[in-house]
């Protein structure tokens, strides 16, 4: 059984970061909720696949956030899910990164998880690309060793 996706909520609002934790749980993922990007930010070593960040936050701002994430490396996917409304706004997420800027609306949960199933098969791909990298590197070490000790063998039925 594969493990869940971790899905970080990075919302301020009480009740509307419970609706979308609520939500994404029924749909499969685990859920961290944070209030804060610095709560966020102190727990990126959970390596999580997914973080849903709102742009209007207390102390640093969203895009601070993803800044700072990017600083330690991290390889979790951003998506934007502000009632921001301001284009420059949405232009810096991505030029910062961010997989997507949704906004909240009455379909956010949804394309939320639109673009999140978007992002866990493109992993998946990827992952499973690794896999067939590797085994195909197996494969021609084995042939290496096998044309290797059949020359061996070749060179001492010689003598």
């Amino acid at each position: 059984m594969s493990k869940k996706p971790l899905v970080f909520i990075v919302e301020d609002d009480n009740f509307y970061n419970s609706v979308i934790s609520t939500y994404l749980k029924t749909k499969g993922f685990e859920v961290h909720s944070f209030l804060s990007g610095e709560e966020c930010i102190d727990k990126l070593s959970l390596h999580p696949d997914i973080i849903l960040l709102d742009f209007m936050l207390p102390g640093i701002d969203g895009i601070e956030v993803m800044r700072r994430m990017k600083a330690n490396n991290s390889k979790s996917e951003v998506i934007f899910l502000s009632g921001q409304t301001d284009i420059k706004i949405a232009l810096e997420a991505f030029h910062e990164g961010a997989y997507d800027y949704i906004m909240k609306d009455h379909h956010a949960k949804e394309n939320a998880l639109n673009k999140m199933d978007q992002i866990m098969r493109y992993k998946k791909i990827c992952k499973e690309k690794n896999m067939y990298k590797k085994s195909i590197v197996v494969i021609l070490v084995i042939l290496v060793l096998s044309w290797i000790a059949l020359l061996v063998f070749y060179e001492t039925q010689k003598h």
